[in-house]
């Protein structure tokens, strides 16, 4: 089979990047649809090899998909040119409504932003019903959700929630040690290797190897050096590397870094974050709308690009290093449950914001009423950009009239 040009990846990943509503799973049918059924780039076993890959590494799942398919047809530029194409229409966009809104954000009244509110507060809280339901299936991960939320309520410091992940971790593998050995993937023991003149072993640990580094090498040089400006580099670089899950999880580690600080207003956050959900593509494109916000250079253009190719950044880095083995990864019990007991701590991260929220954004119980219509709608078989728009003129005509 011929394999695709540069070009001709970059322009069908940009067509998709347009039109993908609905989060990764929907975008996940989209690519199964355009790359197994109609281009047949790739057939159906090696596409759920990817998607189960996405999903046991951090990061975007859908993006990782994505930059796996042109990496596995044009290698380290093909990679490039899938993320690019997916991700420059939300990016843009994104960029677009953070500059506008620094002169626009008088139309909105004090409803309108306490209606944004509730809005932010009952995405996060059917994406923590949804990861609970769908993510901890046990005692112990039950136990690991509500240990990491109170850990974030007593420990107030900057590195909290790397604290309550690396429990997670933790407490994965020490139930793998106890657990039986029939805990690993299905079938796993039995995946090929993946066929591609691009997917190199040698050059895997190399790549491990600098995903590493800037947790490191990044606080040193803030440190020692009068370049302040890389903390905001090193701030996304880790939120790209913590999220597990799925990209509402970005929502509380950028929360901490950037509202918490006061370095981004919380109605300023929660706008952005609103219009997220309306977007084609990934949900990390939020990172360009924070990004045109901080004081980083004098150009917000530049901050939004430099905070996208940040919280990025992890996702290449991971794919080149644990393609090539993804076949051994998916064999590995422990590995299998760190990642579950991770996944079980970014709940509690979900959790924890929910309660910080909540103090912020109720103040009737007719909010609390409005939450729970959001949640419905979320639920119902609507597009996520009806419900939430739908949403919002009605509770804004409510609050107008009475």
């Amino acid at each position: 089979m011929t394999r695709p040009s540069l070009y001709q990846i970059f322009l069908i990943f940009l067509q998709l990047g347009c039109v993908s509503f609905g989060g990764p799973a929907a975008h996940l049918v989209f690519f199964h649809r355009k790359f197994v059924m109609q281009l047949k780039w790739i057939d159906d076993p090696l596409y759920g090899q990817l998607v189960a890959l996405a999903h046991l590494l951090p990061g975007p799942s859908s993006s990782q998909v994505g930059l796996s398919i042109g990496y596995l047809q044009r290698g380290y530029a093909g990679a490039l040119m899938a993320w690019l194409g997916f991700t420059l229409p939300s990016a843009m966009l994104m960029t677009g409504i953070a500059l506008l809104g620094q002169h626009y954000f008088y139309i909105l009244d004090a409803n309108s932003f306490h209606t944004l509110q509730l809005v932010v507060f009952a995405v996060i809280a059917w994406a923590f019903w949804q990861m609970l339901n769908s993510l901890c299936k046990t005692a112990w991960q039950y136990a690991v959700v509500l240990i990491s939320t109170l850990l974030l309520v007593v420990i107030s410091v900057s590195f909290n929630q790397l604290l309550v992940i690396l429990l997670g971790a933790i407490s994965g593998l020490l139930m793998a040690r106890s657990g039986p050995a029939s805990a690993q993937q299905p079938n796993a023991e039995h995946a090929p290797a993946i066929d591609s003149a691009f997917a190199r072993k040698s050059a895997a640990p190399y790549w491990l190897l600098i995903f590493i580094a800037p947790f490191f090498l990044l606080p040193l040089i803030v440190h020692f050096t009068e370049w302040k400006s890389l903390q905001f580099f090193a701030d996304f670089y880790q939120t790209g590397s913590l999220v597990f899950g799925g990209g509402h999880v970005v929502l509380p580690l950028l929360y901490q870094d950037f509202v918490a600080t006061h370095l981004v207003s919380g109605p300023s956050f929660d706008l952005g974050y609103a219009f997220a959900q309306l977007m084609p593509g990934p949900l990390f494109s939020f990172a360009s709308y924070v990004g045109a916000l901080l004081p980083w250079t004098a150009f917000p253009w530049l901050n939004a690009l430099l905070a996208t190719c940040a919280i990025f950044l992890p996702s290449f880095l991971l794919v080149f290093a644990a393609l090539p083995y993804w076949s051994w990864l998916m064999q590995q019990r422990y590995i299998q449950r760190a990642v579950s007991g991770i996944n079980a701590a970014v709940v509690g991260l979900l959790l924890y914001l929910l309660l910080d929220l909540s103090q912020r954004s109720f103040s009737s119980w007719s909010d609390l009423l409005f939450v729970l219509l959001m949640m419905l709608l979320l639920r119902s078989k609507l597009p996520v950009w009806a419900s939430l728009i739908s949403g919002f003129i009605i509770y804004q005509g409510y609050l107008h009239y009475f």
